[in-house]
């Protein structure tokens, strides 16, 4: 696999969500190329009216202009000056008509065929001229879905190493929310997984480190390490999303009367991401109440992750449907 990685040295993978096919091209011929859906903007947190229900998203059909870390912009109708908004409010991007290459590669990762999807992924930007290849947004979502489809299929060193290269320039939040993050305490039964990990553990890229705590938090010899690296990740205030993604990880090892104590705060934390990163931490957050025997919030979570999951997750399961 030493190739895949240097195929993604010269490209950074691309963030969108895909709802064209082959069959499906004549009736997407009409429809505008992008369908973007937005969070609400943030509300005041003075406002009563916010609770633990599916708030309404924005769509937006048009033509993206551009997708980075500040802002979207799309061309919608006969617009001839784009619509823009921020970049944190941008929870998914479908495509009417997805490439074919594309199409097949993202549906390997759905069925569960990582181990296949991981190159498929790759090629689907490698093996396009450089004036073929999809837009940086898109070239970002789809390294990262390798970086999971890496994870999921025993290949850390693979993982880290295209978590390390996107984080080489700013990624929009949609892309971050799926970092390949253990939030399920899964990662730290694999030795290789924790040697791979632990050997990633001094590099320079903050992602990595909070990437390679996560993966370390369940291993006796590095638990301590992991935490403490948590800590000081949270606590760092050049990368704000690293620091909230960190933040939500320090209560992984947290004992359960320290979950019960603490379960509104937390919930709170949670409700005050923006709504791209919000998924991730709900699924951690319904295990930890699993495992501490809070069966009411337990009941709560599950609902809440199958009816009103903010976000698409590669941990949500399959069946469940996201806006």
């Amino acid at each position: 696999m030493p190739q895949l990685v240097t195929a993604c040295l010269v490209v950074f993978a691309a963030g969108f969500s895909t709802s064209g096919t082959a069959g499906g091209q004549a009736s997407a011929a009409a429809r505008p190329p992008h369908r973007v859906r937005l969070s609400p903007p943030l509300a005041s947190t003075a406002d009563s009216t916010q609770h633990w229900y599916a708030r309404p998203l924005t769509t937006l059909d048009g033509t993206i202009v551009t997708f980075d870390t500040d802002q979207l912009s799309i061309l919608i109708g006969d617009q001839t000056a784009p619509t823009r908004v921020a970049s944190e409010r941008v929870n998914a991007i479908e495509l009417t008509d997805a490439p074919a290459d594309q199409v097949a590669a993202l549906d390997l990762f759905h069925q569960g065929d990582f181990a296949a999807a991981l190159p498929a992924l790759v090629r689907c930007i490698s093996d396009q001229d450089a004036s073929d290849r999809p837009p940086v947004w898109r070239q970002q979502w789809l390294s990262m879905m390798a970086a999971q489809a890496a994870l999921r299929s025993g290949r850390g060193d693979i993982a880290l190493e295209l978590v390390r290269q996107l984080d080489a320039r700013p990624l929009p939040l949609m892309i971050l929310g799926i970092l390949p993050i253990d939030w399920t305490g899964t990662v730290g039964d694999d030795p290789t997984f924790v040697q791979t990990a632990a050997e990633h553990a001094a590099s320079d890229s903050l992602a990595v480190k909070l990437v390679v705590a996560s993966w370390l938090l369940r291993s006796p010899k590095y638990r301590s390490a992991a935490e403490a690296a948590l800590v000081r990740l949270a606590g760092q205030e050049d990368r704000r999303t690293i620091a909230l993604l960190a933040r939500q990880l320090t209560h992984r090892t947290a004992p359960p009367p320290v979950i019960k104590a603490n379960l509104n705060s937390i919930e709170a934390e949670i409700q005050q991401l923006p709504m791209a990163l919000q998924t991730a931490p709900m699924i951690s957050m319904l295990n930890l109440v699993r495992q501490s025997g809070l069966e009411d919030a337990a009941k709560k979570w599950q609902l809440l992750l199958e009816l009103a999951a903010p976000t698409w997750h590669p941990d949500l399961p399959p069946d469940v449907t996201t806006p």
